[in-house]
């Protein structure tokens, strides 16, 4: 009897499942446990309350771990690329600026006053030109001072001066006459108003070369006279004085210090 009601039962509950088994009977699901979820073919019907929460909990969690995802990510690969970036640039930038190359430069037009025979252009102030008894080929200028006494000038304006320069002169009495108790002269160079060494001279010594330094300063100066002053002074009736290769020329290297 026992064996019979069991084969009854399990019939009974066979015949149950696969009516339930229909293809078009929707199936609910009543409870949700941690894990996955595999989507199946069908319907499934999840209770509102549930499947809220579900939902807010999966995009909450979403969210935060893709944000810090995200923020990792950021923080650790964007200032690292920046910081590399700027410490190459700014070495580049300090390691390829130069300073202006320096060239050796003379300035001066017309130095020897050898461009014509008839005038000493550029040059400007007294004098005339003589081709005889100059030091270089083929011209020089010569000054007149009498009576004891006299001033002369000559003078060049020069332009685009930067740097050191040298300037360098030769000089000589060429006559003397009826000199008694003797005489002084004294050339003064100036540069841009600024007066260097002068030389003097008191006696026949034949061409005598004088050098002086010069510094443009710290800034470019645009244009700046050269002018060279000459004055006599004692007891003579007339003195002579010749001038030839005046230069200015910008020096570079050790020497320009």
């Amino acid at each position: 009897m026992v064996h019979l009601s069991l084969f009854v039962v399990a019939t009974v509950g066979f015949g149950i499942l696969e009516a339930n088994a229909s293809p078009c009977r929707p199936k609910t699901v009543t409870s949700l446990t941690e894990g996955s979820v595999t989507a199946t073919s069908g319907t499934t019907t999840v209770p509102t309350s549930l499947s809220e929460t579900a939902v807010t909990s999966l995009t909450e969690t979403l969210s935060t771990a893709l944000s810090e995802t995200e923020l990792t990510s950021l923080t650790t690969s964007i200032p690292t690329s920046l910081s590399e970036t700027t410490s190459i640039i700014v070495a580049e930038t300090t390691t390829t600026t130069a300073a202006p190359i320096c060239v050796e430069t003379q300035v001066v037009i017309n130095p020897g006053f050898d461009s014509s025979d008839n005038d000493k252009e550029p040059w400007t102030g007294g004098g005339f030109l003589i081709h005889d008894g100059v030091y270089s080929y083929r011209n020089a200028l010569s000054m007149f001072f009498q009576n004891g006494g006299g001033q002369a000038n000559v003078a060049q304006t020069l332009s685009n001066l930067d740097g050191n320069y040298k300037l360098s002169y030769r000089y000589t009495l060429a006559s003397a006459v009826n000199v008694f108790a003797g005489f002084s002269c004294t050339i003064q160079p100036q540069i841009g108003g600024v007066s260097l060494p002068s030389a003097d001279l008191a006696d026949y010594s034949g061409w005598t070369l004088e050098t002086q330094t010069w510094p443009s300063g710290s800034q470019p100066v645009a244009q700046a006279e050269l002018l060279l002053s000459l004055s006599c002074s004692g007891e003579y009736e007339q003195l002579t004085i010749n001038l030839d290769d005046i230069t200015l020329t910008r020096v570079c290297g050790p020497q320009a210090s």
